[in-house]
């Protein structure tokens, strides 16, 4: 597994988004923290995927937060 920190922010509608500053343009958009969350954990399994797919190692968890989200990472950061 792999752990990313995530910001939250409520829109000007009241919607959530998620989004992890180590991955630009990962989010999630919810109607609260929580359903934000679940979204963003997607994205990021999504994100994780495609790293995986093209052969390439995902960015380093960098950033540091109080909230942290985590995907399975489908090949081993060495294999890469």
């Amino acid at each position: 597994m792999v752990a990313y920190a995530v910001e939250l922010a409520t829109r000007y509608d009241g919607l959530v988004i998620a989004s992890l500053p180590d991955l630009p343009g990962v989010t999630g958009l919810g109607r609260d923290d929580e359903e934000a969350l679940a979204d963003a954990r997607d994205a990021l399994a999504e994100a994780l995927k495609g790293f995986a797919a093209d052969g390439a190692a995902p960015p380093e968890p960098l950033a540091a937060g109080a909230i942290r989200i985590e995907a399975v990472l489908e090949i081993p950061l060495a294999a890469v």
